[in-house]
């Protein structure tokens, strides 16, 4: 892989190394990136000093610190042995990562947990739950559980392709993604599920098209197709199907996470937060050893002291393309949230 010097008027440049072209530039420093994707790379100082990256994550979090974000399962105890408030969970292993470890260390591989006692696991939790991929980002993979008939279904085809996947208790809440750096909070992002909005004319089917349509993601493709199951179950349940006509103005959401990377949308409300709401997200990146992270959190009404919360996930890099996307205004938070990554690096040099 050959590196090559990156400058802001590049062709085809993506949203943070653009950026970060543009403050190494004004800060007389080099930029060098991947010559195919743009996506690996580094930052070096004019005293030979270097900063690699790795698309939206930077030198400023140690490895642990990356890896514990990158493991849910990590990252929710940690969460939980600080005291903070975070949903109740299990990890289930595949049968081929059980027969792996138990050739190294068969005690512990006779301790984890399987797909035999899920059921048990998640009516423990109470339906529904959701699961995941222990390491999966941007919402690959995530699925709402009802009963158990569906939890073993989706575990086995789930277990297949991934070795650990969490087991996870429902909590209700506005989505949030809070940019954390140093303990100060630099943005604070809405994310409202991928939805529809009836018209009283046309299907759901043909709303979905049309709003698949606009959710393109940077190299011509989509976020999500229309014969997501996700979709097609959140139609179901909402006792309706593709040929239904809703009515003008009714609201149907489609998928139950909020990930933009998915089709949701992205609300600037930095300045609508309680204290007591950016403290919780300060306290999860500390107590997680990230200086720099997007900590997920779901809560009632963020701009409530008193609102009940509850500590997601953090991720180590987090992605803001989507955030930018999504309109103008949101153009100076993100910038800035660069700029203090990038004068936090040089200052630790």
């Amino acid at each position: 892989m050959q590196f090559i010097p990156v400058s802001p008027d590049l062709p085809n440049l993506p949203l943070a190394p653009r950026l970060l072209a543009e403050l190494c530039q004004e800060k007389g420093i080099k930029l060098a990136l991947d010559s195919e994707f743009f996506y690996f790379g580094y930052i070096e100082t004019g005293s030979d000093k270097r900063f690699p990256i790795k698309g939206g994550a930077f030198a400023l979090n140690s490895y642990a610190a990356g890896e514990a974000a990158r493991d849910k399962d990590f990252c929710g105890r940690l969460l939980q042995d600080a005291g903070l408030p975070t949903p109740n969970f299990k990890l289930i292993h595949s049968d081929k990562a059980i027969r792996q470890l138990s050739t190294a260390n068969p005690h512990v591989a006779k301790s984890l947990n399987t797909l035999t006692g899920a059921g048990k696991i998640a009516q423990s939790l109470g339906y529904p739950v959701f699961i995941k991929p222990n390491e999966g980002t941007q919402g690959v993979g995530v699925q709402k559980i009802s009963d158990e008939a569906e939890l073993i279904s989706h575990l086995t085809n789930a277990l297949r392709s991934n070795d650990r996947m969490l087991v996870q208790e429902a909590v209700s809440g506005r989505d949030y993604r809070v940019i954390v750096l140093d303990g100060t909070i630099l943005a604070i992002i809405e994310r409202r599920p991928l939805s529809i909005i009836g018209d009283g004319t046309n299907t759901i089917a043909e709303l979905l098209a049309a709003k698949i349509k606009t959710l393109t993601t940077r190299s011509g493709g989509y976020k999500v197709e229309n014969d997501d199951p996700r979709i097609l179950k959140a139609i179901q349940e909402a006792g309706y199907d593709l040929a239904t006509v809703l009515h003008n103005g009714e609201f149907l959401q489609l998928l139950s996470n909020a990930n933009l990377s998915t089709g949701g949308e992205a609300v600037d409300v930095t300045d609508l937060a309680s204290q007591r709401f950016k403290d919780l997200a300060v306290e999860a990146a500390r107590v997680c050893g990230l200086r720099y992270a997007g900590v997920d959190i779901l809560c009632d009404d963020l701009s409530k002291d008193d609102a009940p919360a509850n500590v997601l996930e953090l991720n180590a890099g987090p992605g803001l393309t989507n955030f930018w996307q999504a309109s103008p205004n949101h153009h100076h938070r993100i910038r800035a949230v660069y700029r203090g990554v990038l004068e936090a690096m040089l200052e630790s040099a």
